[in-house]
């Protein structure tokens, strides 16, 4: 690096020595005859009117300009007047630097930055997820990235191949619309994972892949107390889907939550159904079936869970 800046500061002297020899090459041309009054720079840039000027000037700027010309890598008056080189390492280094900060930097469609941690650069690698899924996640949370924790068979937690951010409670439904609209041409599912209504927090999940079934394996949901397996959850949920269709938005190790895509015909059955599979949520939910048939005639949406 210290070399190439010596040879820029080198230039402008050169440059300096150069101009004092054409005003020299000028003088004694002026003093020779009259018929020589155009100036010497023009016989770098151009052809004189004169056979005898072009050769006097042409060789007094080769004179001049020889020992410099490698240096400056191009003619004396582009060298003098442009800068170009300087111009070009300023270019190269500014592109250098650019390209590499812009692996943590993208900007978002308001104009402003997104950055993504070393940490979370690490997590995208580990888990193989598309870095753009995280700046969308960054983008629209504005929070912290961190790993996605789940759960196995026996109820103890294990680090699952996912992502999660926490969210403010008031703005989790907004957050978790948008993030699933934005991933699902990416392939990726976002859900949410955990609910702290005493801190007013929620906790929002995001996996690779299109099984919505998934996410109740990875969260291993179960109604354990009721010897309902993780397979009998999904098992019962897939039946329901055939009937009303609908998509999985949140899930935790017991509990799951789903959003129908149009308000069932048969509410009044499907509750029956549920209150079969899942008392807890009708006796510490709603308190009846027929509450429950309001309450997701009213959200579209139906909350199972087994305390």
């Amino acid at each position: 690096m210290k070399k190439m800046f010596s040879h820029f500061l080198f230039v402008p002297a050169s440059a300096v020595f150069a101009l004092l020899l054409i005003g020299a090459g000028s003088e004694m041309k002026n003093g020779a005859t009259s018929s020589m009054t155009d100036s010497l720079a023009s016989g770098v840039t151009s052809s004189t009117t004169s056979t005898a000027i072009s050769k006097t000037t042409t060789s007094a700027v080769s004179r001049a300009t020889s020992s410099i010309g490698s240096r400056m890598t191009g003619s004396l008056i582009s060298g003098i007047t442009s800068s170009g080189t300087s111009s070009h390492f300023k270019s190269s280094l500014t592109s250098s630097m650019t390209n590499s900060f812009s692996s943590f930097v993208t900007s978002s469609p308001s104009g402003t930055q997104v950055v993504l941690s070393a940490y979370a650069e690490e997590v995208a690698r580990i888990i193989k997820f598309d870095r753009q899924i995280l700046l969308i996640v960054k983008e629209i949370t504005h929070e912290r990235i961190g790993r996605l924790v789940g759960f196995d068979a026996d109820g103890y937690q294990i680090i699952a191949p996912g992502i999660v951010v926490s969210v403010p409670e008031d703005k989790s439904d907004n957050i978790l619309a948008e993030l699933r609209r934005r991933l699902q041409s990416y392939h990726y599912m976002a859900f949410v994972v955990e609910m702290n209504d005493a801190i007013k927090v929620y906790k929002i999940g995001v996996l690779k892949g299109t099984d919505q079934y998934e996410i109740l394996r990875i969260m291993h949901t179960d109604g354990d107390d009721y010897d309902i397996s993780n397979k009998d959850v999904i098992d019962w949920l897939k039946e329901l889907e055939r009937k009303a269709p609908f998509d999985i938005i949140g899930a935790d190790s017991d509990w799951v939550e789903i959003e129908f895509k149009k308000v069932p015909k048969d509410l009044k059955t499907i509750a029956e159904e549920v209150y079969d599979f899942s008392p807890d949520t009708i006796d510490q939910g709603p308190g009846s079936v027929d509450e429950l048939v309001k309450e997701i005639r009213k959200t579209n949406r139906l909350f199972l869970w087994w305390d």
